[in-house]
């Protein structure tokens, strides 16, 4: 359908353009319509509105559209019945008062059921949209693909059926008033355009609007929180300990663990996070190793490890390191002094996600 099933003027005229190319109307629902195919007529169509649920009033108009020459070949929605006549040759029905009540009427409840629908496809479209923002994060859709696909798509179709419902209540309106445009347009075609402009916009500043807020949520995390910045942590210091959980929309409960205490300390620094989806595993250990490092030019070097999937050692100076590791949806960074890379020092790292014990642990 082109143009909204309520839009009668403009379908009027594309059933006749298509008559005259040997395509006949018969029915039409909300989106499609039926046509047989004929040899090519030049006919006229007139659509009237009817409560076909009364059917002594469908009995009555069509008997009435008859006798001045029009014949019935349908409906549309089950809001109009369609006539049909050579053109030319048909004249205006005298429509009784009360059944043309009956039909108008008819339709101005559609038109609340149509501003209804919009209503609560408003309300679906803004819960599609906080399963993308609020449920997820952008950062958790993007590296799942599937479900970012498919709440894009149902923001799009609730999108389209918010459009469509919107220019059904206008043409509703519009027929009541007789200003309704004579001309078969391509209504629906500009509103898939329109939303789907209006979506990919929206799209964009979604993208744009939560990578900087996944930045900023984590960023967060470390302002936030009782951590010292690298710079201040040395053996020298006064010692430090403590325990920290931070909440987040896009990881589970964030744990910090500082551990510092006289020249013996073999921890200085953990930061253990773990993730909500497994998916995000990689991208958060990648953008740990790019914050811790940043003040260095310490390259992260893999190596191997029973206790680990992944791990990487970064050689800060000749007593100062960094352990990155990950372990099923769990990844800490860890700055330490030692001697360097060791099962022994990698165990106790190990224990302290299994477990998150208390920074005793971690002294020598």
């Amino acid at each position: 359908m082109p143009v909204s099933p309520y839009n009668s003027a403009g379908l009027e005229l594309w059933f006749s353009e298509l008559a005259s190319q040997g395509l006949f109307v018969s029915k039409t629902g909300y989106y499609f319509a039926n046509f047989q195919r004929k040899e090519p007529r030049s006919l006229v169509y007139k659509l009237e509105p009817c409560d076909q649920y009364r059917d002594e009033h469908e009995k009555e108009l069509t008997g009435q559209y008859r006798l001045a020459g029009w014949e019935a070949v349908g409906d549309v929605w089950r809001k109009y019945l369609i006539f049909s006549a050579v053109k030319d040759v048909a004249v205006s029905p005298e429509i009784s008062g009360e059944i043309r009540s009956a039909g108008e009427l008819s339709l101005k409840k559609t038109g609340h059921g149509c501003l209804l629908t919009c209503a609560m496809d408003v309300v679906l479209m803004a819960l599609w949209c906080w399963m993308i923002l609020g449920r997820f994060g952008f950062w958790y859709t993007a590296t799942m693909a599937t479900p970012f696909l498919l709440c894009a798509l149902m923001v799009f179709m609730f999108g389209i059926n918010i459009f469509w419902r919107m220019s059904d209540y206008i043409q509703i309106r519009k027929y009541l008033k007789g200003t309704q445009e004579s001309h078969a347009g391509r209504g629906r075609a500009r509103s898939i355009c329109s939303a789907a402009a209006v979506i990919c916009i929206c799209l964009v500043f979604i993208w744009v609007g939560e990578q900087k807020s996944w930045q900023k949520e984590l960023s967060e995390a470390y302002t936030s929180l009782p951590v010292p910045p690298i710079t201040a942590v040395s053996p020298e210091n006064s010692p430090i300990s403590g325990t920290v959980t931070y909440h987040s929309s896009i990881v589970a409960p964030v744990q910090f663990q500082i551990v510092q205490d006289g020249p013996d300390a073999q921890m200085l620094r953990m930061d253990y996070m773990e993730l909500r989806f497994p998916r995000l595993v990689k991208p958060v250990l990648r953008n740990m190793m790019k914050d811790q490092l940043q003040w260095s030019s310490a390259d992260p070097e893999a190596v191997s490890s029973v206790l680990f999937e992944t791990a990487y050692v970064a050689v800060i100076n000749d007593s100062m390191h960094y352990l990155f590791v990950s372990d099923g949806q769990k990844v800490a960074s860890v700055c330490y002094i030692g001697p360097g890379y060791t099962d022994e020092f990698l165990k106790i790292i190990h224990d302290a996600m299994e477990t998150w014990t208390q920074p005793e642990l971690f002294l020598q």
